[in-house]
C-alpha cells in the first residue's frame, strides 16, 4: 500500500469513527449531553478512576481484535471495520476523558 492509499484509509477510518460516535451519542449521553458521564459512574461503582474504567471497557474490544488476528482472513472487512472503529473510538473517548478530568 503506497502513501496515498494509506492516507485514504486513514481518512476513511476517521470518517467511520465520527459517524459511529454521532450515531451512538443519544445512547451514551446524559440528558445534558455529557458523553463521558458513564465512565465517571462506572468509576464510582467500581471505586476506581474513570480512566481505568474506560480502559477496562476498551480491553474487551482489544481482546476481540487479538482473537480475530489469529486468523485475519477468516473475518470479513465489515467485521474488521466494526472492531477497529470501536477500539479507535475508545481512544478518542479516553483522550476527551483525561482532559475532562483536568490532566494538563
Amino acid at each position: 500500500m503506497n502513501s496515498q492509499e494509506f492516507m485514504i484509509e486513514v481518512e476513511s477510518g476517521h470518517s467511520r469513527s465520527k459517524r459511529i460516535l454521532l450515531k451512538k451519542a443519544p445512547e451514551y449521553s446524559t440528558s445534558e449531553g455529557d458523553r463521558l458521564s458513564q465512565f465517571y459512574r462506572i468509576g464510582t461503582v467500581k471505586e476506581e478512576c474513570p480512566a481505568e474504567s474506560l480502559v477496562t471497557l476498551a480491553a474487551k474490544h482489544f481482546t476481540s481484535i487479538c482473537d480475530m488476528a489469529k486468523d485475519p482472513l477468516n473475518h470479513n472487512l465489515k467485521k474488521w471495520n466494526e472492531k477497529i472503529t470501536d477500539l479507535r473510538n475508545y481512544t478518542h473517548l479516553l483522550d476527551a476523558l483525561i482532559r475532562d478530568m483536568g490532566v494538563r
